[in-house]
């Protein structure tokens, strides 16, 4: 997981917590049924899709704009994090990715 997923992740919860919602209130907000949806959204296990985030903007009353900039970091990192695990793979490098990464 990368760093701007778990950020990302933050910036998530973090807006959720502004808004005053719980996980459970959000989640019916949102038009999903269980909390463990967001949750997994929240802890950087699920990438979010973008209805999702679109909704979230204008549940959690964010601009598209803010979150739009934490979701291109986040598409950076993913996409750098994989374009160094194929380059370890193809030359058998076995450093962790997290320490290639700026």
């Amino acid at each position: 997981m990368g760093y701007f997923r778990v950020s990302l992740s933050s910036f998530i919860r973090e807006k959720r917590l502004n808004a005053v919602l719980t996980q459970q209130e959000a989640v019916k907000l949102l038009g999903y049924k269980k909390s463990q949806f967001l949750s997994n959204l929240e802890r950087g296990n699920r990438k979010p899709p973008l209805e999702v985030l679109k909704r979230m903007c204008e549940v959690y009353k964010i601009s598209q704009e803010e979150m739009r900039v934490e979701y291109l970091k986040q598409a950076k990192v993913d996409a750098e994090e994989k374009a160094i695990r194929r380059w370890n793979a193809h030359f058998g490098v076995t450093t962790d990715v997290a320490t290639e990464s700026p």
